[in-house]
């Protein structure tokens, strides 16, 4: 007598799914944390005086930008659409100031700290 199994994905893609929506959860809690050194004291457009380290929500432009994960087969992407997301988080040289801004890369720091195996396993 033949003995036959089924293994059925979609408890894994929904698992991935979840870690995926839980990393993005954590993106947008990280904004909120004093993690990133500046060299100065600065007043933000939005009115508060801040020194380092510091978080990098001003007047919440960046981090209200972000988009929901988009899932395509066995990857996932979350986006910013800030026009400034691309400088904050990798950086930036301006050639009419005086000064550069130094990479404050949210989505690489969150990643490294998230603990994607338990988060998995919880999930699945």
């Amino acid at each position: 007598m033949p003995v036959r199994t089924r293994i059925d994905l979609v408890p894994l893609s929904r698992a991935f799914e979840r870690t995926v929506q839980d990393f993005a959860d954590a993106c947008q809690d990280a904004f909120e944390h004093p993690a990133y050194a500046w060299p100065a004291t600065t007043r933000r457009r939005n009115g508060e005086v801040v020194s380092s380290p510091r978080n990098i929500v001003d007047l919440g432009t960046l981090r209200d930008s972000q988009q929901p994960p988009q899932f395509a087969g066995n990857s996932a992407r979350i986006g910013w659409t800030a026009d400034h997301a691309a400088p904050v988080f990798l950086g930036a040289v301006y050639r009419k100031r005086d000064y550069s801004m130094p990479a404050r890369n949210l989505p690489r720091d969150t990643a490294r700290r998230f603990d994607w195996a338990a988060v998995f396993a919880k999930h699945f």
